[in-house]
């Protein structure tokens, strides 16, 4: 493997991914409505183009991150990913305890990480 220059990711890098994530769920969303009065196509067709312009501009900064560390790259995808899977099929009801469940990590995340534990999985080559 060649030498990636260093490219710092930064805040702005960051919000571009979350566009990208939040693009995909706008396209997920407007799919489960195909066969309504309100799927709109042209709405696809907008946000699609979106995301490949956000995807584009992300990419430099993407790659040098995963070149650097595929294993921890590709598990906070997958844990995004996951993450976005859980809300995307969550009820109004699960969307607002997950919130709170949230805001309570946050809030009390010094007392949290003694007692709770998470760890990325050990990929296979």
């Amino acid at each position: 493997m060649k030498n990636e220059p260093q490219i710092d990711i930064n805040d702005r890098h960051l919000n571009y991914l979350k566009s990208v994530m939040l693009s995909q769920l706008l396209l997920e969303a407007n799919d489960e409505l195909k066969g309504s009065n309100a799927f709109k196509q042209n709405v696809k067709l907008q946000v699609n183009k979106t995301s490949t312009i956000l995807e584009s501009v992300y990419k430099e900064g993407y790659n040098v991150v995963y070149h650097n560390n595929p294993e921890m790259c590709t598990n906070v995808l997958n844990k995004i990913d996951s993450l976005i899977h859980k809300i995307k099929t969550a009820s109004i009801d699960e969307l607002v305890m997950i919130d709170a469940l949230v805001d309570n990590y946050f809030e009390n995340k010094d007392e949290l990480v003694k007692t709770q534990t998470a760890e990325f999985e050990k990929l296979q080559d």
